[in-house]
């Protein structure tokens, strides 16, 4: 299991770790609100909402909702301060929910109620379907602030990453009419990375499939979610969308790029921060001074040209949020900025 690997790795950092310095930055105007969800039949979990000031209870025009799922060792506060997205949800006026994995101590499921790690349960049965587990929880949850604010619902996004990235592709495949969009980072295929032709995640949509455009983002150099695993989700998403557009594994959703486009690196000013400290893996780009990681992205395009998959694959980053703040964990300060990459996805693909 990824988490297992990736608590070793910290192990073997804890005794490098220094202090990390993050660059001034202006805080959000808005509120980080904390609450905790809770319903007849579902379990009880804690969460982060970030409101921004244009938002008030009651807005008078309908506003996006991004629900992120943090990964591995993190809080809902913890991924609300290193991915920075809430400085973009500031921004562009949309709100933030941070739900947060139940940890118990010296335990986890099926002994205990959550995971003794903060993982998410992506790699257990019990937690992979409709109408049960976390992932009816996380729905509850979602539907419950939908409720309280006037969210769009054609505009309700849905990203993670690792652990966080399967339990979002695991909602997007048992929810699909919940979600316009998903973006699983660092993450792979639907059941513990088996599903690598989209078929499980297509029946797990039942009757109400439909197609859910997705932004799969790998690092190339990741040394705990590698590329193998990456392609996975890919694979995955390829191919379950290709079956929901017309309920034929036909290529309509092609696994070969319609399109392929490479932006260079940018170079900052070294030497920068190499990522060692506060639960980070060392990252190449702080060492080498850049700004921003040269990347790819690659579409497949659907029948009538628009993008349906996109996979982003950043040359040379690790197992991180790349363009975050590193008072958070597991993030790299380097760009390119992960929240700019799935918001411009997801403002390019509302729901319908």
């Amino acid at each position: 299991m990824r988490f297992r690997i990736g608590l070793v790795l910290l192990a073997v950092l804890a005794a490098l770790a220094v202090p990390a310095t993050a660059a001034p930055k202006s805080a959000p105007q808005g509120e980080r609100q904390h609450g905790t969800f809770s319903a007849p039949g579902l379990l009880t979990r804690s969460y982060a909402l970030y409101v921004p000031s244009s938002v008030a209870a009651k807005p008078r025009k309908a506003v996006p909702l991004l629900v992120y799922l943090h990964g591995c060792n993190q809080t809902a506060d913890d991924a609300a301060t290193g991915t920075r997205l809430e400085e973009l949800a500031e921004q562009q006026g949309f709100l933030v929910l941070f739900p947060e994995q139940a940890k118990p101590v010296g335990s986890s499921y099926p002994l205990a109620d959550g995971n003794g790690s903060g993982c998410w349960n992506w790699f257990h049965p019990d937690h992979q379907t409709r109408e049960g587990g976390e992932p009816a929880t996380l729905a509850g949850m979602t539907r419950d602030v939908m409720r309280r604010f006037r969210v769009d619902a054609d505009r309700v996004w849905l990203a993670g990453v690792s652990a966080g990235a399967d339990m979002a592709t695991i909602l997007a495949a048992t929810y699909p009419e919940l979600w316009a969009a998903v973006a699983p980072i660092a993450g792979c295929a639907y059941r513990s990375c088996s599903d690598g032709d989209g078929v499980g995640a297509y029946a797990a949509m039942g009757p109400r499939a439909r197609v859910v455009p997705a932004l799969v983002v790998q690092a190339s150099t990741d040394v705990v979610n590698n590329v193998v695993m990456g392609q996975t989700a890919l694979a995955q998403w390829v191919g379950t969308n290709d079956l929901a557009d017309d309920g034929v594994a036909n290529g309509s959703v092609p696994i070969t790029p319609s399109s392929t486009t490479t932006y260079p690196a940018v170079q900052g000013t070294p030497p920068g921060d190499p990522c060692v400290g506060n639960s980070r893996l060392p990252c190449a780009g702080g060492v080498a001074g850049l700004k921003s990681y040269p990347y790819t992205v690659a579409r497949h395009d659907g029948p009538d040209g628009a993008s349906v998959v996109e996979q982003v694959v950043i040359q040379g980053a690790n197992h991180a949020w790349t363009g975050g703040d590193p008072r958070g964990s597991f993030v790299d300060p380097v760009g390119p900025s992960m929240g700019a990459l799935i918001y411009d996805f997801f403002v390019a693909h509302p729901r319908g």
